[in-house]
């Protein structure tokens, strides 16, 4: 990564919302053969000198392929012109939000051919149409998000522990056993059961981690038969991207020597977050 993660999440997010106006104008006018006025107004306020390039060309039904090119140098020029505009689009695509948009702009475009939706619906409308929009696994596209996001925050925690699980002796500092009782005692107490067990492989103890939370923050998801679904997804966000990179530089540091100053959960989270990937010259 090469900015903070509160720099690229703002950006992430903003960006998702926007592959939805796109696909939702797109739709519009593929439905109508042209931008309808009311949508050219919605346009001319949220993209000011877009609706009039759209006016001049010579294809106006192409005006919702050409609105997503535009987003990318207008909207988030700064981020081309840093060098993450690729990484945006890369995990912006791949957010589980943005397949349920292009799933349901599909069904749209499909569906609106035959019948003419009379009024069109709104923006606002539409996403949140898309957001619960089902995806393959029967599952809504909102709900995997959710799952997600939860699976996530498990995660920071099994990172915070990961450098814990090198040493010949897994134990933990009494302050991160402390704040591991606050924030997860069920967890705390499989941590104490994995520490005492004789695995010679300790990275397989830490694995085992990850089996603990499917089975306890993913409960949901497993018995629905959609946690495969939660799982790809978790596996390309980039806030677990960036933290996995951040846990393997923090165990080639030897943070589990300085067991005293183990760095609390919230400091870790808040250093993983800030880490930024030196580039190479």
């Amino acid at each position: 990564m090469q900015v903070p993660w509160d720099r690229f999440r703002k950006a992430y997010e903003e960006y998702i919302r926007w592959q939805a106006f796109a696909l939702w104008a797109r739709v519009v006018v593929e439905s109508e053969g042209s931008a309808p006025s009311w949508l050219k107004a919605i346009l001319q306020k949220r993209c000011p000198g877009f609706a009039e390039e759209g006016a001049r060309s010579e294809e106006p039904e192409l005006l919702g392929l050409q609105l997503l090119p535009w987003v990318h140098n207008q909207v988030f020029g700064f981020a081309k012109e840093e060098g993450w505009l690729d990484a945006l689009v890369f995990y912006g695509f791949r957010d589980i939000r943005s397949q349920g948009y292009w799933g349901y702009w599909e069904h749209c475009e499909t569906e609106w051919r035959k019948r003419r939706p009379t009024p069109f619906p709104t923006f606002v409308r539409w996403r949140h149409s898309a957001l619960n929009w089902k995806l393959q696994d029967d599952v809504r596209c909102a709900v995997v998000a959710k799952a997600v996001e939860k699976f996530i925050d498990f995660e920071v925690v099994v990172y915070w522990l990961r450098p814990l699980f090198r040493g010949a002796r897994v134990q933990l500092p009494p302050h991160v056993a402390l704040e591991l009782k606050q924030e997860s005692p069920s967890l705390l107490e499989f941590v104490s059961r994995e520490t005492l067990a004789a695995y010679a492989d300790k990275s397989r103890s830490w694995q085992r981690l990850f089996n603990w939370g499917k089975n306890h923050v993913l409960s949901h998801a497993r018995r629905g038969g959609w946690i495969d679904s939660v799982l790809r997804q978790v596996r390309i966000h980039p806030l677990h991207v960036r933290m996995v990179d951040y846990a393997a530089l923090c165990c080639k540091s030897g943070l589990e020597n300085n067991a005293l100053h183990y760095p609390a959960l919230r400091q870790w989270q808040k250093d993983a977050e800030g880490y930024v990937r030196a580039t190479r010259k």
